[in-house]
């Protein structure tokens, strides 16, 4: 059992040591939000993006900051990437939102700033997205039943009306 250990932790130290990471990334990206806010109560972003290495290195395990929240990011496919979050209708807002993009390695960076209150601009990220919403609508000015209710009343009235001059 002993050799089995020994045997199991020296390919994984040696899988570790040939494993490349992603040097000099270039991130290519999409967006979606919805726009129709008349019958939702939350506004959903969703940014699809696409990591290409110098070195045709593999990532794993990375992290988006989204408003100061640490979140993981989705795998797609290989080196394709997908990260989404809500917010409520009254708190969102239109424009570009930039969510930063972090590797396993600088989001402990990451975490550490944020406790010990530092500047966490300057933790290094793998690159960042941007994830453009162009505001919701919130429906017609009027609603359809109250401008039928208005049309049909004034038909009625002036019918009425002209039925009175007709018989008196």
């Amino acid at each position: 059992m002993f050799k089995f250990v020994n045997f199991a932790f020296f390919f994984a130290c040696l899988n570790l040591a040939f494993s490349e990471t992603c040097k000099n990334p270039v991130i290519t990206s999409h967006s979606f939000t919805t726009q129709d806010s008349t019958y939702l109560t939350n506004i959903a972003y969703i940014g699809v993006f696409e990591v290409k290495c110098e070195n045709d290195g593999i990532l794993k395990n990375i992290y988006a900051d989204l408003n100061g929240n640490i979140a993981p990011v989705s795998t797609v496919d290989k080196n394709k990437f997908q990260v989404s979050w809500t917010e409520d209708i009254k708190k969102a807002s239109s424009g570009d939102k930039v969510v930063r993009i972090y590797n396993e390695d600088d989001v402990a960076t990451l975490r550490k700033a944020q406790r010990s209150g530092e500047d966490i601009n300057s933790v290094p990220a793998l690159g960042s997205i941007v994830v453009n919403h162009p505001g919701t609508y919130n429906g017609p000015l009027v609603n359809g039943e109250f401008l039928a209710l208005v049309v049909a009343s004034v038909t009625v009235y002036y019918a009425i009306v002209s039925k009175l001059q007709i018989t008196c």
